[in-house]
């Protein structure tokens, strides 16, 4: 499969116009809808179809653009890792650790020495992408499902904590039950609520929820615009902020706790500088 053919299904894909990719790409129109063309009979499937708004891919071609992104994105790391270009260190961040990841990055790297491409996304992309060697290694939270191709070091634990306006939590202490929860309009993120559900299971008090996110962003936003309160890493919440507009309460029942773990792929060889990065963040371990 072309590699160059590939680009320029994306740019079209993108920009929804042959015409108006052929401009991006500073080509004439004819021999990109050749190209395009000449794809769609090497793979046997039609990718493109007319619309009144210019073209719109098939379910063929949404399964190869989904597949050719990451195509070229391993084809652009093979190239970056055979030249070793400036030693770059590629690493990924959830959205509730990126504060963390960044302050250990800091450490290691406080006179800008070395040069990190930084992805943000969620646990679970991120480990896909240590699978597909499209990153070296990733900042990920617990709770996530072990698996022996990655070594997993511990960094940082974090209590799960209530966040929310005073309107909503003034009225208790420096803690609040699962039980009083029931009474208040909870905010919660999609990954945590089997966890939270399982230990509120165990009580016998079932929760029901206000809303329920994929982003701690969303969840604290939410909570500082009076929608609920809000269950998620005390890590994540803007202490900046002043107490008028939000509050942080513990969960009384048991610890509730999440971790911050640097992953990486155990058989993959590194550049001596993400080999450099990986042995300074092992050695900030958690010693349990």
């Amino acid at each position: 499969m072309d590699i160059k053919a590939l680009r320029n299904f994306i740019k079209i894909a993108e920009a929804g116009s042959i015409s108006k990719a052929a401009k991006e790409l500073h080509l004439s129109q004819p021999p990109l809808t050749k190209q395009m063309q000449s794809l769609e009979t090497d793979l046997g499937v039609q990718l493109f179809e007319r619309s009144a708004k210019g073209i719109d891919l098939t379910e063929e071609g949404k399964l190869l653009y989904s597949h050719a992104t990451y195509i070229i994105s391993y084809s652009d790391m093979v190239t970056r890792e055979l030249s070793n270009i400036n030693g770059i260190i590629r690493c990924g961040t959830t959205t509730s650790s990126v504060e963390y990841s960044l302050s250990m990055i800091k450490q290691f790297n406080p006179y800008s020495l070395y040069q990190f491409e930084i992805t943000e996304a969620n646990t679970y992309q991120l480990l896909e992408m240590l699978e597909n060697n499209l990153i070296d290694a990733a900042f990920v939270r617990s709770p996530f499902k072990f698996d022996r191709k990655f070594n997993y070091v511990k960094l940082t634990r974090d209590s799960v904590v209530v966040a929310g306006s005073p309107v909503f939590l003034e009225e208790y202490g420096s803690s609040i039950s699962i039980k009083e929860l029931t009474e208040l309009p909870i905010i919660v993120i999609r990954r945590w609520k089997e966890y939270i559900d399982n230990a509120a299971n165990t009580m016998n008090i079932p929760l029901q929820y206000q809303y329920i996110c994929d982003d701690n962003r969303t969840a604290l936003s939410m909570a500082y615009n009076n929608m609920g309160v809000a269950i998620l890493p005390s890590s994540t919440i803007d202490r900046r902020q002043s107490r008028q507009y939000i509050m942080e309460k513990q969960i009384s029942d048991g610890a509730f706790d999440t971790s911050v773990f640097i992953v990486y792929k155990a058989d993959r060889k590194f550049n001596k500088q993400t080999t450099g990065f990986i042995n300074f963040m092992v050695s900030k371990a958690l010693k349990e």
